[in-house]
Formats: structure tokens, sequence, C-alpha cells
């Protein structure tokens, strides 16, 4: 909620905003604004949208949903080839990534590599350990 009573909903609307007010956040370039809403609007779409379907179907009924995850996980792990998803500079859409992924880790999800060390490596930063812990994960 801003200052004014305003509400902003949705993931790819907050971290956008976000990126806006703090450049470092966002991919740099002539197309990194529209590079920043393709991906968080991918990530939004194929990989968060089928997290509460998995949680909802029983355990037995759960692969197709969970294979899907695997798929979309494992094309993001193909993007990695440097640090960040947009190369050596974290930005809003690694915090999105990292959650996600962070949290199919916990769920038991083999994720492909390099997405592990890509999480591995997120979950070090001060700032992470900070938010884990405030949250009781860590």
């Amino acid at each position: 909620m801003f200052d004014d009573g305003e509400v902003l909903t949705e993931n790819v609307a907050i971290l956008t905003w976000i990126a806006d007010r703090a450049a470092e956040l966002a991919p740099q370039g002539h197309l990194g604004h529209y590079r920043l809403l393709e991906m968080l609007s991918f990530i939004a779409t194929e990989i968060h949208k089928r997290f509460p379907t998995y949680l909802s179907l029983p355990e037995d009924v759960r692969e197709p949903t969970g294979q899907q995850l695997l798929h979309w996980f494992g094309f993001l792990a193909g993007r990695l080839d440097r640090d960040y998803l947009f190369g050596e500079t974290f930005t809003v859409v690694d915090a999105y990534l990292f959650q996600l992924a962070w949290g199919a880790a916990q769920l038991g999800f083999p994720l492909p590599e390099p997405l592990g060390d890509y999480v591995a490596r997120i979950e070090k930063r001060p700032a992470v350990q900070a938010a884990l812990l405030r949250e009781g994960v860590a």
C-alpha cells in the first residue's frame, strides 16, 4: 500500500514498479524494460501459476503438473550461462525466480543445473538471508 492508500497488486506490476525506481535492479540495454516484462510474465504464467494447482492436487496425481514445472525450470536453466538471468547483474527477475525455485527445492523438486547453483548463490546474499530469517525459514 502506498502512502496515499492506493494498492498495487500482481508480481509483474510490483516488480516492474520496483525496477523503475531502482535501475540497478532492471536489465539494461535498449530492450531492457521489455525483456524485464517478458521474463516476469513468463515466470508468472508458466511457473508461478502452476504451483497452486500442483499443491491442491492429491499426491498421486501431481506428476503431470510437476513435470510441467520441471520443463519450464529447465527452460530457464538453459538461459543461465552467467550468474543471473540477464548476465552478471542481479535483477528483480532473479528475485522472483529465486523465490519460486527455492520453494520448488523445498518441495523436493530436482532442479536442473545450473538452477541449483543459481539458487544457492542467491540464497547466500545477505538480503536474502535476512528475508529468510525474518520469514522463519532459514
